[in-house]
């Protein structure tokens, strides 16, 4: 087991703040888009989550301001945004569809090629 250590109890605070909302987030993408495996990362201080769908890429993903917005627009900002991310990819958004992205044509480093432009 690790042991994790901050420097003041702020960061220890935002530490938690940044996990639940990784998890609210993660959730949100799960219940749209089930099918799917999804990557989130959370700064509150830079006010952003990055999401990023890992059976397509992870050198690339979706950036989504998470400051001034409330529980409804934060979930529409994160449906939008898994939603965008597939289609760039033209994989289906659709809350059943599964697969495709082995279709996909990789590099030798696995990434889809074009991942930073998308298809």
């Amino acid at each position: 087991m690790s042991i994790v250590t901050f420097s003041s109890p702020d960061e220890a605070g935002q530490a938690v703040a940044a996990d639940r909302l990784c998890r609210d987030i993660g959730a949100m993408l799960v219940k749209h888009y089930p099918n799917r495996q999804w990557f989130v990362e959370v700064s509150i201080v830079g006010g952003v989550a990055q999401i990023q769908c890992p059976s397509i890429t992870m050198q690339y993903g979706y950036t989504v301001h998470i400051h001034d917005k409330t529980h409804d627009q934060l979930k529409k900002a994160v449906v939008k945004a898994g939603g965008q991310l597939l289609e760039m990819f033209k994989l289906s958004r659709e809350r059943d569809a599964s697969g495709g992205e082995e279709l996909l044509a990789r590099d030798s480093r696995g990434e889809v090629i074009h991942a930073a432009t998308g298809l």
